[in-house]
């Protein structure tokens, strides 16, 4: 089985963190393993949005015809009906993502006027059960931090 993926934004499984000009944020963090010839990811985001409960719209690319048409869709949807639940974290289950979350599954909540979400992708080592086992562990472990300003 792969090691736990830790949550040091330093750490070995770092995979990036940045922030948009809207202040939003994405911490990611990777394991990938290739060994002989099989591949097995860990691949987890955060992502903050920081006064805005609204969910973010991505860009879907079609090719039609020989033209690329570009549409703007929700980056995540396909809401499951069963909340999870985490003390005050409620979080809706979406199966459906775009961008760096395309294949994952994702946790989503508002808090204090603000968006967050976790995911995790479901491939090899995982299924989705055991994806969604981990997010219900790493939700329930996530702290709040003040920002450094």
């Amino acid at each position: 089985m792969p090691p736990e993926v830790d949550a040091k934004i330093d750490g070995r499984f770092r995979n990036g963190r940045w922030v948009d000009d809207d202040k939003s944020y994405l911490v990611s963090f990777l394991w990938l393993d290739q060994d002989a010839g099989v591949s097995r990811e860990v691949h987890v985001n955060f992502r903050g949005y920081p006064g805005r409960t609204t969910i973010p719209t991505c860009e879907s690319t079609l090719s039609v015809k020989g033209r690329t048409i570009r549409k703007p869709i929700p980056c995540f949807s396909d809401p499951q009906p069963k909340k999870r639940r985490f003390g005050d974290v409620t979080a809706t289950v979406y199966t459906a993502n775009q961008g760096i979350d395309e294949w994952h599954v994702l946790y989503a909540w508002k808090q204090d006027g603000s968006l967050y979400t976790l995911s995790e992708h479901v491939t090899s080592p995982y299924s989705y059960s055991q994806v969604v086992k981990n997010l219900d562990r790493m939700t329930r472990g996530l702290v709040a931090l003040e920002p450094n300003t």
